[in-house]
């Protein structure tokens, strides 16, 4: 079976590239372009890993990736933060996330 990737960022033309970039690997895609009720999303879909933009429309990744990993049927979950200031590593690995890009 693929390994399945969610996706949560509001940039869709990230998205479509991420996507597709994925998906040529082989990889099962879901993405989802705002953080409104993410917590229930992923435990509906059970993604193998999250990849999550830090600033989303409306929602700071960062409080998201805590009340992601405060949830113990989900928090085994990894989950990237993604971000185009790598200063920002710090804060996102202080908030929970097992990597950065």
């Amino acid at each position: 079976m693929n390994k399945h990737i969610l996706i949560i960022d509001d940039n869709q033309d990230l998205l479509t590239m991420m996507t597709a970039l994925l998906k040529n690997r082989g990889y099962a895609v879901t993405v989802n372009d705002n953080a409104d009720d993410i917590v229930e999303v992923i435990k509906k879909i059970q993604p193998d890993i999250i990849m999550m933009d830090m600033l989303l429309s409306g929602a700071d990744g960062r409080e998201k990736c805590r009340e992601i990993k405060a949830d113990p049927s989900i928090a085994g979950i990894p989950l990237v933060m993604l971000s185009a200031y790598p200063q920002a590593v710090t804060d996102c690995m202080a908030a929970g996330a097992d990597g950065f890009i």
